[in-house]
């Protein structure tokens, strides 16, 4: 199931990309402070900012994917390599109802190379949790066929491609070695989903607007003590995602940038995915589980 788009899929995807582009102008125009600095390293430091990210959810009632564990990497490298970022996660998703919601939690290592003129910090690593909201708000036929017939359900596997928008919400936390980080971010990932005989390729854009903020931290030339610095800003992540036929296996790579108005780097990333841990558990543990108070059941009726 579902919602009507009041517009065609070719002027919704012309429309993300147009967000997009106001994005990059907006981060590049716009000066360097304290606040974005911090809103910078606060989204790169946690889940929000700190993986690649993943494609537009295409199954709104989340009935064939069931719970989903999934696996993150990322890696960044600022300053020409003076300063390299890798974030390594695990997370589970868990379907209710028409949405998704995710735990995710990781370490970010850090390593400064001699040319690195940073801060201290930024050379330590440290944990990251998050959680998110994922949910999908249209999946329209790019050839118009989405209309079903009489008494059946629209199909969303034809091999006529299918423009997918969804919404995602993620919240992260780090300790960044008594900085305190915290990010939020909300975004709307737009994928191209085509079938190429069992396999399933989605290309993906995801611009969002967030949040960072750092509340023990002091510049120089700025803050007299430690205090907290935070901003709004845009974020643009993309790239594709593979489903395995109905393995529940899947696979991404994948880019994502926090905007600013200067420097910064953007972050390439892997991911694999697994759904279907509903079925698994059912197989493996409430089979056999049931087999055996069958038998002790009939045992019992015969002893009788």
């Amino acid at each position: 199931m579902s919602f009507a788009l009041p517009i065609s899929p070719s002027r919704l995807a012309r429309a993300m990309l147009v967000v997009a582009a106001l994005g990059a102008a907006a981060g590049a125009a716009a000066a360097q402070s304290a606040d974005e600095q911090s809103a910078y390293v606060a989204l790169l430091y946690t889940p929000v900012g700190g993986l690649p990210p993943l494609p537009p959810v295409s199954d709104s009632l989340a009935r064939r994917s069931g719970v989903s564990l999934l696996g993150r990497l990322g890696h960044t490298s600022r300053g020409e390599g003076a300063l390299t970022l890798t974030s390594y996660a695990l997370g589970v998703e868990v379907p209710r109802g028409r949405i998704r919601l995710g735990a995710t939690l990781g370490y970010l290592s850090a390593s400064c190379g001699a040319e690195w003129q940073g801060g201290g910090d930024d050379c330590a690593g440290d944990i990251m949790i998050g959680g998110s909201v994922r949910s999908m708000i249209a999946n329209r036929s790019l050839s118009g066929n989405d209309a079903p017939a009489h008494g059946k359900k629209s199909s969303s596997s034809g091999s006529d491609g299918r423009l997918i928008v969804g919404f995602d919400a993620n919240v992260g936390y780090s300790p960044r070695q008594g900085e305190n980080a915290i990010a939020a971010a909300a975004s709307l990932p737009t994928g191209l989903a085509l079938q190429s005989g069992s396999v399933r390729i989605m290309p993906f854009l995801t611009p969002g607007l967030a949040y960072g903020r750092l509340s023990n931290v002091a510049y120089e030339d700025v803050d007299e003590e430690p205090t907290s610095h935070g901003a709004i800003t845009f974020m643009i992540g993309g790239g594709a995602g593979l489903q395995f036929g109905t393995s529940g296996v899947g696979a991404t790579v994948g880019f994502q940038r926090v905007m600013k108005s200067q420097g910064g780097a953007t972050q390439l990333g892997i991911g694999m995915t697994w759904s279907g841990l509903t079925g698994a558990v059912r197989y493996c543990c409430f089979t056999p589980l049931g087999v055996w108070l069958g038998q002790r059941r009939r045992a019992a009726f015969v002893r009788r």
